[in-house]
Protein backbone atom coordinates (compact mmCIF):
# COMPACT_ATOMS: atom_id res chain seq x y z
CA UNK A 1 0.00 0.00 0.00
CA UNK A 2 2.99 2.34 -0.02
CA UNK A 3 4.90 3.79 -2.92
CA UNK A 4 7.78 6.22 -3.13
CA UNK A 5 6.70 9.77 -3.91
CA UNK A 6 9.24 12.26 -5.31
CA UNK A 7 8.95 16.03 -4.93
CA UNK A 8 8.41 17.78 -8.26
CA UNK A 9 10.03 20.98 -7.00
CA UNK A 10 13.37 19.49 -6.03
CA UNK A 11 14.78 20.21 -2.58
CA UNK A 12 11.58 21.61 -1.05
CA UNK A 13 11.70 19.03 1.73
CA UNK A 14 13.07 20.10 5.11
CA UNK A 15 16.68 19.27 5.84
CA UNK A 16 17.40 17.49 9.12
CA UNK A 17 21.12 16.94 9.78
CA UNK A 18 20.62 14.44 12.62
CA UNK A 19 17.15 12.90 12.59
CA UNK A 20 15.70 12.35 16.04
CA UNK A 21 12.22 11.54 17.32
CA UNK A 22 9.84 14.46 16.94
CA UNK A 23 7.77 14.66 20.16
CA UNK A 24 4.84 16.28 18.33
CA UNK A 25 4.70 13.44 15.80
CA UNK A 26 4.96 10.81 18.55
CA UNK A 27 2.19 12.47 20.59
CA UNK A 28 -0.14 12.67 17.57
CA UNK A 29 0.45 9.03 16.67
CA UNK A 30 -0.22 7.99 20.27
CA UNK A 31 -3.46 10.03 20.29
CA UNK A 32 -4.59 8.39 17.04
CA UNK A 33 -3.68 4.92 18.30
CA UNK A 34 -5.68 5.48 21.49
CA UNK A 35 -8.68 6.60 19.41
CA UNK A 36 -8.35 3.53 17.16
CA UNK A 37 -8.18 1.21 20.17
CA UNK A 38 -11.33 2.84 21.55
CA UNK A 39 -13.11 2.19 18.25
CA UNK A 40 -13.43 5.89 17.43
CA UNK A 41 -11.28 5.62 14.27
CA UNK A 42 -12.37 3.04 11.71
CA UNK A 43 -10.18 4.10 8.79
CA UNK A 44 -7.13 6.20 8.04
CA UNK A 45 -5.10 7.54 5.15
CA UNK A 46 -1.78 9.28 5.57
CA UNK A 47 1.39 10.49 3.95
CA UNK A 48 4.70 10.16 5.76
CA UNK A 49 8.01 12.02 5.44
CA UNK A 50 10.91 9.74 6.36
CA UNK A 51 14.31 10.85 7.70
CA UNK A 52 15.93 10.14 4.31
CA UNK A 53 13.37 12.51 2.67
CA UNK A 54 11.46 9.67 1.03
CA UNK A 55 7.71 10.15 1.16
CA UNK A 56 5.32 7.22 1.40
CA UNK A 57 1.60 6.84 1.97
CA UNK A 58 -0.63 4.21 3.48
CA UNK A 59 -4.30 3.57 4.14
CA UNK A 60 -6.24 1.04 6.17
CA UNK A 61 -9.75 0.26 7.29
CA UNK A 62 -12.84 2.00 6.00
CA UNK A 63 -11.46 4.64 3.62
CA UNK A 64 -14.20 4.82 1.01
CA UNK A 65 -16.61 7.65 0.52
CA UNK A 66 -16.55 11.31 -0.30
CA UNK A 67 -15.97 12.34 3.32
CA UNK A 68 -12.48 10.84 3.32
CA UNK A 69 -11.71 12.38 -0.09
CA UNK A 70 -12.94 15.75 1.19
CA UNK A 71 -10.74 15.49 4.27
CA UNK A 72 -7.71 14.74 2.11
CA UNK A 73 -8.55 17.68 -0.17
CA UNK A 74 -8.74 20.02 2.85
CA UNK A 75 -5.39 18.74 4.12
CA UNK A 76 -3.84 19.17 0.67
CA UNK A 77 -5.07 22.78 0.54
CA UNK A 78 -3.51 23.51 3.94
CA UNK A 79 -0.20 21.94 2.92
CA UNK A 80 -0.12 23.89 -0.36
CA UNK A 81 -0.93 27.16 1.43
CA UNK A 82 1.77 26.48 4.02
CA UNK A 83 4.31 25.72 1.27
CA UNK A 84 3.47 28.96 -0.54
CA UNK A 85 3.71 30.93 2.71
CA UNK A 86 7.09 29.38 3.64
CA UNK A 87 8.40 29.16 0.12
Amino acid sequence: MSEKVISLRGAALPSTPTPSPNPTVVAELERLLEAARAGELVGLAGTFLHKDHNVTYAYAGSVGGYGMIGGLACLKARLVARQEWEG
